[in-house]
């Protein structure tokens, strides 16, 4: 209870010095006089290790079939993302993952719809998925990089049908065959630095080469409406060697 008292006497006190100009002024001189440090805003603090040792690389690809593989199938194209993380300081020697999407060939048609007088767009679509991991050594220094990597991963083939035309898709759509198989990778290219500052940003210009195992795809005609709603599918079955042709941008702190 006294100290309640105190403390309230205290603050009328300072409350009534502060009302007259005189004591104001001292106050306010007071207050100049204090070498009080003020608190920087906040910035962000540099990337960590694990930011500085990561890059995405981002590009379009060509799949390019060989052997029985090319003879069965053409040309492909789409999408690789891929990771990479240094594991030395300089860069030299990296873990890189690899992840691609390709479309090598579709057919469409149309099919009546309930009673025959609605006419329907089918579009079958037949894609690659490549995925690989493994080393990547890559000389770190100067206008142009090359690098070499090497590894092992899968090969997905899937064949889907939908209807719809465009953009209209009505959501209607079935796996006509998928299948997988293992595969060695190898390959190659050159990076070139076209921006340091923040983020780094290299051009990447690339090829792998997939010696894929034995598996069963479909091609662009390989299936074949029959009466009855009925389907006729054809697979193809060989080894599927590929080349992957990548041209795209890398980026990451450091890189």
């Amino acid at each position: 209870m006294w100290t309640i008292r105190v403390s309230r006497t205290a603050l009328a006190c300072a409350v009534m010095s502060l009302s007259v100009p005189g004591a104001r002024a001292a106050f306010a001189q007071d207050s100049a006089t204090c070498a009080c440090t003020r608190t920087p805003p906040h910035e962000k603090g540099p990337p960590s290790e694990f930011a500085l040792r990561s890059s995405g690389d981002f590009s379009l690809i060509q799949s390019r079939p060989a052997g029985q593989f090319g003879d069965n199938i053409g040309l492909g194209y789409g999408l690789n993302a891929a990771y990479l993380f240094r594991l030395d300081q300089r860069g030299i020697i990296s873990l890189r993952t690899d992840v691609g999407f390709a479309d090598y060939g579709d057919q469409s048609t149309r099919v009546p719809f309930g009673t025959g007088r609605v006419q329907v767009k089918v579009s079958t679509n037949n894609y690659i998925i490549p995925v690989s991991i493994g080393p990547q050594l890559t000389w770190p220094r100067g206008a142009v990089r090359p690098y070499v990597n090497a590894g092992f991963g899968e090969q997905f083939f899937v064949t889907e049908s939908s209807v719809g035309d465009g953009e209209n898709q009505s959501g209607f759509s079935t796996t006509n065959q998928h299948d997988h198989t293992k595969s060695w990778v190898a390959g190659g290219g050159v990076y070139v630095p076209v921006r340091s500052r923040k983020v780094d940003v290299m051009l990447d210009a690339g090829v792998q080469y997939f010696m894929g195992g034995h598996a069963q795809y479909l091609g662009p005609n390989s299936i074949t409406d029959l009466p009855n709603d009925q389907l006729l599918i054809s697979p193809f079955e060989s080894d599927t060697h590929m080349f992957v042709v990548r041209l795209g941008v890398r980026l990451g702190f450091g890189t």
